[in-house]
């Protein structure tokens, strides 16, 4: 009886075949996607406590406040209205820019915008909007 020999040689069992290989896959695949419901189980951190703007801002200028974790963009919109986002994209973490041209925030590093008034997401890759921080106008 001709075929292989009994028991296989060790190097032959820790060849990477397609079984193996897609039972690889589908486990990574199976923790990524733990991971990330995981994190939304989680939700967003705790709110930030209100932060002090100055009151000189003239409407379309910005600020930055510094806080524990970063930094909150604070924005006057019109006369009436002082909105303050944490600085933080959602998708990866890049710093937003207030683009005051167009009225909006932006993300330059996947050329995502978001909502000035809400801070929910206009266009781009993240899911989530920006998030909010109680500010007080001194």
């Amino acid at each position: 009886m001709k075929g292989t020999p009994f028991p296989r040689v060790l190097v032959e069992e820790r060849r990477l075949d397609r079984r193996r290989f897609l039972c690889a896959a589908g486990a990574a695949a199976a923790l990524a996607a733990g991971g990330e419901l995981l994190a939304h189980a989680l939700g967003d951190p705790p709110p930030v406590e209100p932060r002090r703007v100055p009151g000189t801002l003239a409407p379309g200028e910005t600020c930055t406040v510094p806080v524990v974790a970063g930094e909150v963009l604070a924005v006057r919109l019109d006369a009436d209205t002082v909105v303050a986002y944490d600085r933080r994209c959602p998708h990866l973490g890049c710093p937003v820019v207030w683009a005051a041209a167009r009225g909006r925030f932006e993300c330059p590093c996947h050329r995502a915008a978001f909502d000035a008034r809400t801070g929910e997401v206009l266009f781009g890759p993240p899911r989530r909007g920006l998030r909010a921080v109680a500010v007080e106008v001194e």
